[in-house]
């Protein structure tokens, strides 16, 4: 039985806090100079654990591995190809000295056990205390005897092994199952070569139904901070790549996604359509889909200072299957202070071909562009709910919710709290805070939707030595969504009441902007805003 046969044992239930705190380990390790000029080995290392953090070991077997992370084709035999065994080595080697130099402070270790590639979550075991203690002169003479013979035993049967072991070496070829067809296996040289990357992967393969595409990437494929993958730019006719933002204010929870964009030739109406346009021809299944346009225009933050912003500077049109859907659209206007702005649709269906076919029309200006589009299966008639913590990455709650890691905000800061033996317990949906002047850019569809906000105070309070208030009245703000005020004078504090307390506040009938954004503020009128996690749920029936 070959090594991808072998069951793989299913991991055991942790708590909700504890993947929490599972998900961070792995974004440290991840982002750590470990694996900084090793890409592929970064993206095997984060597929497995992805594997182990949603409990999915079916996805950590050696054949998946080498589908997923090393772009074999499905159904390939890992008995003929054994990339993923050498990487594998290779990985553990880095775990190994990570855990023992740059993360020897973590409580917790990863590991990969010989034979798997599931990985374990061990707590660190503490260091032995060994206390050397005097010995009568005639026990410490006898046991130097004993030391002395053992030592020629060894050396003796060592001696054996290395004769033994070049009378086998000079009799026998090298095991044909750990060769390889040239062709097939990348170097473990070559790997390390590669330029690093900025990306924190941390997911599987797109789900059924899911494609995403980094326009004007090349190269493997792009996993992002929140575990989507991103193939490279397929499916294309027309435009050519071009470099992204070189800077991203205020900063996006990856802005890796961005460094590259696909755009039009020429914008100018006398040169043909072809020239003037960038098309995607993207097979899909039959359903209905939602799909998410992402723009991060490099006009917007020039290399030189300018008097004017970079908005009116560049014009396009985006149709789907032959219908419009944004006319005179404007990335730079349509993002307002976000570096990056998305659009998203709902009730998209392929074409008869089984095809979805979007076109970017150059206007006038500067040429069409687009940095990046998802597609990932919807609902009839509705939007599928999003769920945002405060987080770095995404987890499932103990009720079963899956909720994304913190995205589509603009400024802020954020600041994790650690659940510890002695202070305060809180749900691991509330550990996670983004505080300060910011807002949150939602993008939707039209229609009505309802807001619930999530809140906690974990800072002033009579726990915290550092804190210099506590109690009410420490922490006020407002919360204004498009306009309209949703929270005024809010004081988590005197809500809940008391700190390291959850309390949320709901929201109905709020419609998206202009540019089809849920945008809410949050302003500060003492100390900083707050907020730990966001719902949105379409309320169309």
């Amino acid at each position: 039985m070959g090594l991808a046969d072998v069951p793989v044992p299913r991991c055991k239930e942790v708590t909700a806090e504890a993947a929490v705190e599972r998900e961070e380990l792995v974004h440290r390790v991840a982002s750590s100079s470990t694996f900084e000029r090793s890409p592929r080995l970064r993206a095997f290392f984060l597929h497995v654990c992805r594997c182990a953090l949603d409990n999915k070991p079916e996805g950590a077997t050696e054949q998946q591995v080498g589908i997923y992370v090393y772009d074999r084709p499905p159904g390939y035999n890992p008995n003929e190809d054994n990339i993923v065994r050498s990487q594998a080595r290779l990985l553990r080697l880095k775990l190994e000295h990570h855990f023992a130099s740059v993360g020897k402070d973590e409580a917790v270790v990863i590991t990969i056990p010989k034979g798997r590639y599931l990985p374990v979550f061990e707590t660190r075991p503490e260091e032995p205390v060994i206390l050397h203690t005097a010995h009568p002169p005639e026990q410490g003479k006898s046991r130097l005897l004993l030391r002395i013979l053992g030592g020629v035993v060894v050396l003796f049967g060592l001696t054996i092994i290395w004769f033994g072991y070049l009378l086998f070496k000079s009799r026998s070829a090298t095991p044909q199952a750990s060769v390889a067809p040239a062709g097939s296996v990348t170097r473990p040289e070559q790997i390390e070569a590669t330029q690093p990357s900025k990306n924190l992967p941390l997911g599987l393969a797109p789900g059924a139904g899911e494609v995403r595409i980094a326009a004007g990437h090349t190269g493997p494929p792009y996993v992002d901070v929140f575990g989507r993958r991103w193939e490279a730019d397929r499916y294309f006719e027309g435009g050519i790549p071009q470099p992204g933002p070189k800077h991203f204010f205020p900063p996006v929870p990856d802005d890796g996604l961005f460094k590259n964009m696909r755009e039009a030739i020429s914008a100018d109406m006398t040169v043909p359509q072809s020239q003037r346009q960038i098309r995607y021809d993207i097979p899909v299944r039959s359903g209905v889909y939602e799909l998410r346009l992402y723009f991060a225009d490099p006009l917007r933050q020039p290399e030189v200072d300018q008097k004017e912003d970079a908005q009116n500077r560049r014009h396009f049109q985006i149709n789907l299957n032959g219908h419009l859907l944004l006319r005179d659209f404007d990335a730079v206007a349509d993002g307002g202070s976000a570096a990056v702005t998305v659009r998203v649709f709902k009730d998209v269906y392929p074409a008869p071909d089984g095809k979805l076919h979007l076109e970017f029309l150059s206007s006038w200006g500067k040429p069409a562009f687009v940095s990046a589009l998802e597609i990932t299966p919807g609902t009839p008639g509705k939007l599928k709910p999003i769920r945002i913590s405060a987080h770095q990455s995404g987890f499932v709650d103990t009720d079963g919710t899956h909720w994304s890691g913190d995205n589509y905000f603009i400024e802020g800061r954020t600041n994790l709290y650690r659940n510890s033996g002695t202070g305060p317990k809180i749900p691991a949906l509330y550990t996670g805070e983004r505080h300060g002047n910011f807002s949150y850019a939602i993008p939707v569809t039209p229609g009505s939707f309802t807001v619930k906000l999530h809140f906690l105070e974990s800072f002033f309070s009579s726990l915290v030595p550092a804190a210099d208030c506590r109690g009410a009245g420490c922490r006020v703000f407002d919360v204004i969504c498009n306009g309209v005020l949703l929270l005024k004078d809010f004081d988590i504090f005197q809500a809940a009441p008391g700190a390291f307390r959850p309390v949320s506040r709901e929201f109905h009938g709020l419609h998206p902007n202009g540019q089809g954004k849920l945008l809410l503020s949050f302003s500060p009128v003492v100390n900083y805003a707050e907020v730990r996690a966001i719902e949105v749920i379409d309320e169309a029936k």
